[in-house]
């Protein structure tokens, strides 16, 4: 047990004065054997003071470990190695076994990134507002609409792997996943569906030469929710194709 400079002379102090004194009496001070070892390092050495404990000495403060953590939570991706030599900058001279440590204490461990598509502001505005807009459909009306989307497919490339330092729960956090962009080479697959089924390949080709020269299946392909005049025309033909 840890005990201050005040209960350790008040205890050295009631020895002095009643030696003949139970150990017990001190019960309500400290514990029996931390009033032993007291008792025990003042008769050996005359000095209230404990001995310095053996063992390395710690390198960082609590305020430097501060200093480090702030520095994680600014940039989650930054590794312990780097963290190790902005360190050395406020005077903590450790190595990046010394970081993770006190990185676990604030309970952030290193886990691998989650990836998700890069949005900016007006492409999370407008999700929002999308949502917001059809939040009170019920399915009835849902089976009026046809859905929509197109997905790129890599030809060459592989997927990188990041390691970000993050608390639980922080996987899906901004700062701790890894924004991922689509790049020209690449094949665009585009499909809708609606509650008549999926569009087979023989529809989808009438359909993007008959909607090509409205310059309608252009603006499909950012739409992921299409009007009831666009489902009209996709039961026309699966009725025609059947």
């Amino acid at each position: 047990m840890v005990t201050s400079k005040e209960t350790r002379a008040a205890i050295t102090a009631l020895h002095q004065k009643w030696p003949c004194m139970q150990r017990n009496c001190y019960k309500d001070i400290a514990p029996k054997r931390t009033i032993y070892r007291i008792i025990k390092n003042f008769k050996e050495r005359g000095l209230t003071a404990m001995k310095k404990s053996s063992g390395r000495p710690r390198v960082s403060s609590k305020c430097q470990d501060g200093l480090l953590l702030r520095s994680q939570l600014r940039n989650h991706v930054t590794s312990s190695a780097e963290l190790a030599q902005e360190w050395q900058q406020v005077g903590v001279r450790a190595s990046a076994r010394t970081v993770r440590p006190r990185l676990w204490d604030s309970s952030l461990v290193s886990r691998r990134a989650a990836k998700k598509p890069l949005l900016s502001k007006k492409n999370v505005t407008d999700r929002l507002k999308c949502c917001r807009k059809y939040k009170d459909w019920t399915a009835e009306d849902l089976c009026k609409v046809i859905f929509s989307d197109e997905a790129p497919f890599r030809l060459f490339g592989t997927s990188e792997k990041s390691i970000v330092q993050s608390r639980k729960g922080e996987c899906y956090h901004e700062s701790c996943d890894v924004p991922t962009v689509k790049h020209l080479e690449t094949i665009h697959v585009w499909g809708c569906f609606s509650t008549k089924g999926v569009l087979s390949h023989n529809s989808a080709q009438k359909l993007i030469k008959t909607s090509c020269k409205s310059d309608f299946f252009q603006r499909s392909m950012s739409n992921l929710v299409m009007i009831h005049a666009f489902s009209s025309m996709m039961e026309h033909l699966f009725t025609k194709q059947e």
